[in-house]
């Protein structure tokens, strides 16, 4: 278990001739089994937030801490090589690669950290797939699952290498609302059962339900932060 904590994180970006502030001082402490949805418009900052916190970005000011390791000076090999071994990643496309089979695209996650997948690897991504409901998949080539299946093979893959903390950037908006569902059920337990810090960033209102603190994003600040149990 592992507890991720930002303190007066901010960034600019640059149009070229000027600066502009897209992410003002942000304070947050994201514990392990609470599932945290990150909510705003288009713009919001929401995504740079997510980036911030999972080392893509680098803060223009502020400190970022996972338990009490600092991660924001690191330089970028550092930075790359704690992304790989705390941070899982699960975005709005799986993005898994044509011509592998399923159990190979969940592989990968290990081969990207230097290591050979091992037989207890293969075991654990085998597990995993039982325990998202897609049981007998790992030899079927992706071109042959859902929408809603392949976002649970990247989910899998987030989870083989077990990270600490789980990043998730609008994982159902390209879903049908039954898969969409089967997806957050899936995170929400993550959180809950495996005590893992989730964040989910969505503009979609049914992700709303799932989350254990609701975190809302205007013009790159933090306007509400609600904490609620619900029971979808």
């Amino acid at each position: 278990m592992a507890t991720l904590h930002s303190e007066r994180l901010a960034r600019d970006f640059s149009d070229g001739t000027s600066l502009r502030r897209v992410l003002f001082p942000t304070t947050l402490t994201l514990h392990p089994g609470e599932l945290t949805v990150l909510s705003g418009p288009s713009g919001s900052g929401k995504t740079t937030l997510l980036s911030l916190l999972g080392l893509v970005l680098q803060p223009t000011e502020g400190r970022l801490r996972l338990d009490d390791r600092d991660l924001t000076d690191l330089d970028e090999a550092d930075a790359a090589t704690v992304r790989r071994q705390a941070f899982g990643f699960v975005f709005q496309q799986p993005m898994l690669i044509e011509g592998l089979s399923v159990r190979e695209n969940i592989l990968l996650a290990i081969g990207i950290q230097g290591e050979r997948p091992s037989a207890a690897h293969q075991a654990k991504a085998e597990a995993l797939l039982a325990d998202l409901g897609l049981a007998g998949t790992g030899p079927l080539q992706p071109r042959l699952l859902s929408g809603g299946m392949k976002q649970r093979v990247s989910i899998a893959r987030a989870l083989v290498k077990d990270p600490a903390v789980l990043l998730c950037d609008e994982p159902t908006s390209a879903l049908d609302a039954e898969s969409g569902q089967a997806v957050m059920r899936i995170l929400k337990r993550v959180a809950l059962e495996e005590r893992r810090v989730v964040v989910v960033v969505s503009h979609d209102a049914r992700v709303f339900p799932y989350a254990d603190r609701l975190l809302k994003i205007e013009n790159g600040q933090i306007v509400a932060d609600a904490r609620e149990r619900y029971l979808p």
